[in-house]
Protein backbone atom coordinates (compact mmCIF):
# COMPACT_ATOMS: atom_id res chain seq x y z
CA UNK A 1 0.00 0.00 0.00
CA UNK A 2 1.24 2.87 -0.99
CA UNK A 3 2.45 6.12 1.59
CA UNK A 4 -0.32 8.18 1.37
CA UNK A 5 -2.95 6.10 2.14
CA UNK A 6 -4.92 7.95 5.33
CA UNK A 7 -6.77 5.19 6.16
CA UNK A 8 -5.86 1.15 6.23
CA UNK A 9 -8.45 -1.20 6.62
CA UNK A 10 -6.72 -4.82 6.98
CA UNK A 11 -9.17 -8.05 7.18
CA UNK A 12 -11.53 -6.39 8.80
CA UNK A 13 -14.41 -8.60 10.04
CA UNK A 14 -17.69 -8.11 12.26
CA UNK A 15 -19.51 -10.93 13.12
CA UNK A 16 -22.96 -10.56 15.11
CA UNK A 17 -24.69 -12.99 16.41
CA UNK A 18 -22.07 -15.44 17.87
CA UNK A 19 -20.66 -15.71 14.44
CA UNK A 20 -23.50 -16.65 12.30
CA UNK A 21 -23.92 -13.15 10.76
CA UNK A 22 -20.91 -11.82 8.75
CA UNK A 23 -21.54 -8.42 8.21
CA UNK A 24 -17.59 -8.05 7.26
CA UNK A 25 -16.11 -11.19 6.01
CA UNK A 26 -12.28 -10.12 5.40
CA UNK A 27 -12.62 -6.59 4.28
CA UNK A 28 -9.04 -5.48 2.90
CA UNK A 29 -9.30 -1.39 1.88
CA UNK A 30 -6.86 0.97 1.59
CA UNK A 31 -7.74 5.13 1.51
CA UNK A 32 -5.67 7.75 0.12
CA UNK A 33 -5.14 11.27 0.65
CA UNK A 34 -7.95 13.38 -1.00
CA UNK A 35 -9.52 10.66 -2.84
CA UNK A 36 -13.18 10.40 -2.77
CA UNK A 37 -14.25 6.70 -2.29
CA UNK A 38 -17.65 6.03 -2.38
CA UNK A 39 -19.45 2.50 -1.53
CA UNK A 40 -21.68 1.00 -3.29
CA UNK A 41 -23.78 -2.14 -3.09
CA UNK A 42 -27.20 -3.84 -1.94
CA UNK A 43 -28.84 -3.87 1.51
CA UNK A 44 -27.38 -5.50 4.11
CA UNK A 45 -23.68 -5.98 2.23
CA UNK A 46 -21.98 -4.39 5.05
CA UNK A 47 -21.37 -1.07 3.38
CA UNK A 48 -22.32 0.73 6.57
CA UNK A 49 -20.53 -1.67 8.87
CA UNK A 50 -17.35 -1.04 7.01
CA UNK A 51 -17.83 2.78 7.62
CA UNK A 52 -18.50 2.22 11.01
CA UNK A 53 -15.82 0.27 11.75
CA UNK A 54 -13.26 2.73 10.32
CA UNK A 55 -13.55 5.07 13.27
CA UNK A 56 -14.64 2.01 15.89
CA UNK A 57 -18.32 3.21 16.02
CA UNK A 58 -18.46 -0.21 15.42
CA UNK A 59 -15.67 -2.26 16.93
CA UNK A 60 -14.70 -5.02 14.63
CA UNK A 61 -14.68 -8.66 15.41
CA UNK A 62 -10.95 -9.10 13.74
CA UNK A 63 -8.65 -7.45 11.69
CA UNK A 64 -6.91 -3.77 12.21
CA UNK A 65 -8.07 -0.30 11.07
CA UNK A 66 -4.81 1.90 10.76
CA UNK A 67 -5.36 5.74 10.71
CA UNK A 68 -2.52 7.75 9.78
CA UNK A 69 -0.26 4.88 10.44
CA UNK A 70 -1.62 4.30 14.10
CA UNK A 71 -3.16 1.20 14.63
CA UNK A 72 -6.50 2.31 16.10
CA UNK A 73 -7.64 -1.09 16.77
CA UNK A 74 -4.63 -1.62 19.45
CA UNK A 75 -6.34 -1.68 22.91
CA UNK A 76 -3.73 1.11 24.17
CA UNK A 77 -4.70 3.39 21.02
CA UNK A 78 -6.60 6.98 21.99
CA UNK A 79 -9.11 6.31 19.91
CA UNK A 80 -10.98 9.85 20.58
CA UNK A 81 -7.70 11.27 19.94
CA UNK A 82 -8.13 9.50 16.36
CA UNK A 83 -11.88 9.73 15.79
CA UNK A 84 -11.44 13.86 16.24
CA UNK A 85 -10.14 14.19 12.53
CA UNK A 86 -12.78 11.72 11.15
CA UNK A 87 -15.87 13.57 10.48
CA UNK A 88 -18.93 11.44 10.35
CA UNK A 89 -22.46 12.04 9.14
CA UNK A 90 -25.52 9.86 9.41
CA UNK A 91 -28.55 9.34 7.81
CA UNK A 92 -29.95 11.36 10.54
CA UNK A 93 -28.66 14.22 11.49
CA UNK A 94 -28.71 13.89 15.56
CA UNK A 95 -28.53 17.43 16.12
CA UNK A 96 -29.21 18.64 19.57
CA UNK A 97 -32.97 19.85 19.80
CA UNK A 98 -32.39 22.13 22.23
CA UNK A 99 -29.14 23.83 21.23
CA UNK A 100 -29.62 26.67 18.59
CA UNK A 101 -27.50 25.61 14.82
CA UNK A 102 -24.42 27.88 16.27
CA UNK A 103 -24.42 26.08 19.60
CA UNK A 104 -24.70 22.81 17.43
CA UNK A 105 -21.66 23.60 15.77
CA UNK A 106 -19.67 25.47 18.15
CA UNK A 107 -20.15 22.48 20.97
CA UNK A 108 -17.53 20.15 19.75
CA UNK A 109 -15.11 22.62 18.99
CA UNK A 110 -15.01 24.31 22.26
CA UNK A 111 -15.30 21.18 24.57
CA UNK A 112 -12.91 18.90 22.54
CA UNK A 113 -10.17 21.30 20.47
CA UNK A 114 -10.33 24.08 23.38
CA UNK A 115 -10.93 26.73 20.54
CA UNK A 116 -12.12 29.99 21.83
CA UNK A 117 -15.66 30.81 21.27
CA UNK A 118 -15.03 34.01 19.48
CA UNK A 119 -12.47 31.22 17.58
CA UNK A 120 -15.38 28.90 17.15
CA UNK A 121 -18.27 30.84 16.01
CA UNK A 122 -16.32 33.05 13.32
CA UNK A 123 -15.25 29.52 12.04
CA UNK A 124 -19.20 28.19 12.39
CA UNK A 125 -20.59 31.37 10.61
CA UNK A 126 -18.01 31.15 7.91
CA UNK A 127 -19.09 27.49 6.97
CA UNK A 128 -22.75 28.40 7.17
CA UNK A 129 -22.35 30.80 4.71
CA UNK A 130 -20.68 28.36 2.56
CA UNK A 131 -23.63 26.05 2.61
CA UNK A 132 -26.55 29.33 2.28
CA UNK A 133 -27.20 28.68 5.93
CA UNK A 134 -25.99 31.75 7.70
CA UNK A 135 -29.06 33.63 8.38
CA UNK A 136 -29.71 30.43 10.29
CA UNK A 137 -26.93 30.40 12.87
CA UNK A 138 -29.94 31.37 15.80
CA UNK A 139 -32.80 29.00 14.63
CA UNK A 140 -33.36 25.85 16.39
CA UNK A 141 -33.25 22.36 14.38
CA UNK A 142 -36.89 21.52 14.43
CA UNK A 143 -37.25 25.06 12.27
CA UNK A 144 -35.08 23.47 9.44
CA UNK A 145 -36.22 21.30 6.59
CA UNK A 146 -34.22 17.84 6.57
CA UNK A 147 -31.75 18.94 3.48
CA UNK A 148 -30.77 22.17 5.68
CA UNK A 149 -30.29 20.22 8.71
CA UNK A 150 -28.14 17.41 6.93
CA UNK A 151 -25.91 20.60 5.39
CA UNK A 152 -26.15 21.86 9.13
CA UNK A 153 -25.01 18.08 10.27
CA UNK A 154 -21.84 18.22 7.39
CA UNK A 155 -20.67 22.09 8.54
CA UNK A 156 -20.85 20.69 12.09
CA UNK A 157 -18.75 18.08 11.00
CA UNK A 158 -15.69 20.28 9.29
CA UNK A 159 -16.26 22.85 12.54
CA UNK A 160 -13.71 19.99 14.49
CA UNK A 161 -11.39 20.47 10.98
CA UNK A 162 -11.25 16.74 10.16
CA UNK A 163 -8.94 15.00 8.13
CA UNK A 164 -11.36 12.68 6.89
CA UNK A 165 -15.49 12.76 5.94
CA UNK A 166 -17.03 9.38 6.42
CA UNK A 167 -20.59 9.52 5.40
CA UNK A 168 -23.33 6.81 5.87
CA UNK A 169 -26.11 7.51 3.00
CA UNK A 170 -26.10 10.72 4.24
CA UNK A 171 -29.14 11.46 1.64
CA UNK A 172 -31.45 8.33 2.11
CA UNK A 173 -33.73 9.93 4.63
CA UNK A 174 -34.44 13.18 2.65
CA UNK A 175 -37.01 14.00 0.61
CA UNK A 176 -36.29 13.63 -3.10
CA UNK A 177 -35.87 17.50 -3.74
CA UNK A 178 -33.55 17.90 -0.82
CA UNK A 179 -30.86 15.58 -1.90
CA UNK A 180 -29.45 17.43 -4.45
CA UNK A 181 -28.63 20.81 -2.24
CA UNK A 182 -26.57 18.30 0.26
CA UNK A 183 -24.95 16.49 -2.63
CA UNK A 184 -23.98 19.70 -3.96
CA UNK A 185 -22.58 20.58 -0.68
CA UNK A 186 -20.39 17.22 -0.72
CA UNK A 187 -19.11 18.27 -4.26
CA UNK A 188 -18.22 21.03 -2.99
CA UNK A 189 -16.00 19.73 -0.45
CA UNK A 190 -14.71 16.95 -2.98
CA UNK A 191 -13.58 19.65 -5.36
CA UNK A 192 -11.60 21.32 -2.52
CA UNK A 193 -9.25 18.25 -1.65
CA UNK A 194 -11.10 16.38 1.33
CA UNK A 195 -10.38 13.00 2.07
CA UNK A 196 -14.23 11.40 1.63
CA UNK A 197 -15.84 8.33 2.28
CA UNK A 198 -19.36 7.96 1.33
CA UNK A 199 -22.11 5.12 1.19
CA UNK A 200 -25.04 5.95 -1.04
CA UNK A 201 -27.09 4.84 -3.31
CA UNK A 202 -26.51 8.13 -5.13
CA UNK A 203 -25.27 6.27 -8.30
CA UNK A 204 -25.05 9.42 -10.83
CA UNK A 205 -22.95 11.44 -7.11
CA UNK A 206 -20.79 8.12 -7.32
CA UNK A 207 -20.30 8.29 -11.38
CA UNK A 208 -19.67 12.09 -11.25
CA UNK A 209 -17.29 12.42 -7.69
CA UNK A 210 -16.04 9.63 -6.89
CA UNK A 211 -12.28 8.50 -8.09
CA UNK A 212 -12.69 5.04 -6.99
CA UNK A 213 -16.15 2.66 -6.66
CA UNK A 214 -16.09 -0.02 -3.94
CA UNK A 215 -18.89 -2.67 -4.53
CA UNK A 216 -19.75 -4.63 -1.99
CA UNK A 217 -22.06 -7.50 -1.32
CA UNK A 218 -22.05 -10.64 1.48
CA UNK A 219 -19.89 -8.37 3.62
CA UNK A 220 -16.94 -8.94 1.19
CA UNK A 221 -15.32 -6.44 -1.23
CA UNK A 222 -15.97 -8.07 -4.59
CA UNK A 223 -14.82 -5.56 -7.10
CA UNK A 224 -13.33 -2.25 -7.13
CA UNK A 225 -12.14 0.45 -9.87
CA UNK A 226 -12.93 4.02 -11.30
CA UNK A 227 -16.58 4.77 -12.01
CA UNK A 228 -16.09 4.39 -15.48
CA UNK A 229 -14.86 0.66 -14.88
CA UNK A 230 -17.43 0.06 -12.41
CA UNK A 231 -20.66 2.06 -14.03
CA UNK A 232 -19.69 0.54 -17.69
CA UNK A 233 -17.71 -2.34 -17.78
CA UNK A 234 -18.00 -4.41 -14.72
CA UNK A 235 -16.05 -7.79 -14.75
CA UNK A 236 -17.90 -9.32 -11.69
CA UNK A 237 -21.07 -10.81 -12.10
CA UNK A 238 -22.47 -9.86 -8.61
CA UNK A 239 -21.53 -6.19 -9.73
CA UNK A 240 -23.26 -6.69 -13.15
CA UNK A 241 -26.47 -7.83 -11.07
CA UNK A 242 -26.68 -4.99 -9.03
CA UNK A 243 -26.04 -2.40 -11.19
CA UNK A 244 -28.69 -3.93 -13.37
CA UNK A 245 -31.46 -3.26 -10.92
CA UNK A 246 -30.34 0.52 -9.92
CA UNK A 247 -29.08 1.93 -13.37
Amino acid sequence: MSDNSIIQAKNLQKHFDGGDIKALDGVTASIHKGEVVVVIGPSGSGKSTFLRCLNLLELPTGGQVLFEGVDITAKNADINLHRQKMGMVFQHFNLFPHMTILKNMTLAPIKLLKKNQADAEAQALKLLERVGLADRANAYPSQLSGGQKQRIAIVRALCMDPEVMLFDEPTSALDPEMVGEVLEVMKELAKDGMTMVVVTHEMGFAREVADRVLFMADGKIVEEGSPEKIFTAPEQGRTKEFLAKVL
